[in-house]
């Protein structure tokens, strides 16, 4: 992450270390009438909470076996409706557990995520990001059982989910073998190669992983430090914060305004080689455009703290 220019966050919790605050928000959600307690496990009832599925658009009629809301299977179960999921399930035998109201147990999976961004975010935030694959059922729980837990103040403002990385147009996971580590990419491409070629990419579309693209963004952001210059004139800041504020459109701003300034900085360079009178305008024009084109980057995370050798040989 750090060769990447991943910024550390400020905080990194551990379920482990926030049980108290599961334990507390599950009972929230038992005492505002939103769950309820089965022989161990605490499940959330969907049928009474009607916002289910705003976020994902999901209807619970297309989720349920047969369309009829109980089957013989989940009336068999501690479950009042399939659709029911775990906040809190009793624990097996030989199994991790905590002590809690309910009995021994562990926490589910989606109650962990409101829980901690609960407490290091309070129930109101800005951005909540994840895969796509989280949409449903994951983030559609999640925002469930915090709006149940803190009715009158949650609120996620902007939800933004990334596509996913594909290998010859197939996801990348382990299951199927066809993946990559970073550190095994950075033994042959720099670092933020890489991060460049992600961002060539808007990030809710699939990226298609090719040696062929990686080459590509290799040699761009070659380019970018052989000319010295990071970030951009008037022109390229107002194209740059007009992108940015418009969802995100990492792969406009790379392949428009930031190409056009890098050519006129090489279009800049070659005549400083030629010029004679006009060597100071020339300096100050490209120091100009130098000042800028690096406040760019370094917002996109392109800057590299290593010395141009070190950038480009050490790999």
């Amino acid at each position: 992450m750090s060769d990447l220019n991943v910024l550390v966050p400020t905080e990194q919790p551990r379920v482990s270390e926030n049980i108290v605050e599961i334990k507390n928000m599950i009972a929230e959600i038992l005492q505002n009438d939103y769950a309820y307690a089965a022989d161990g496990d605490v499940y959330f009832s969907v049928d009474k909470f009607p916002a289910y599925g705003r976020l994902s658009g999901q209807k619970l009629e297309d989720n349920l076996a047969g369309g009829g809301g109980r089957t013989q299977d989940s009336l068999t179960s501690r479950k009042q409706n399939e659709n029911d999921f775990a906040l809190w399930k009793a624990a097996k035998p030989g199994e991790i557990s905590w002590e809690s109201p309910w009995g021994p147990g562990r926490p589910g999976w989606h109650i962990e995520c409101s829980a901690m961004s609960d407490r290091y975010l309070t129930s109101s935030f800005d951005i909540h990001g994840g895969g796509l694959d989280l949409i449903f059922p994951h983030h559609e729980n999640e925002l469930a059982q915090s709006c149940a837990a803190r009715p009158n103040t949650c609120e996620i403002i902007y939800w933004m989910h990334n596509g996913f990385v594909n290998v010859n147009k197939e996801k990348m996971s382990k299951s199927l073998g066809n993946f990559f580590t970073i550190r095994e990419v950075t033994t042959s491409y720099h670092p933020l190669a890489l991060r460049y070629f992600m961002m060539s990419t808007h990030y809710r579309s699939p990226v298609n992983y090719s040696l062929n693209q990686l080459e590509i963004a290799s040699d761009t952001v070659f380019y970018l430090y052989q000319l010295e210059a990071q970030e951009c004139i008037n022109k390229l800041k107002n194209d740059f914060y007009a992108k940015m504020s418009d969802d995100l459109h990492t792969q406009d701003f790379l392949k428009g305004a930031l190409q056009e300034i890098l050519k006129l900085m090489n279009s800049s360079l070659n005549k400083l080689k030629k010029a004679k009178q006009q060597q100071q305008s020339l300096f100050l024009s490209l120091a100009g455009m130098e000042k800028e084109v690096k406040m760019v980057l370094d917002t996109l995370g392109l800057m590299s703290s290593l010395s141009y050798s070190e950038r480009f040989w050490n790999n």
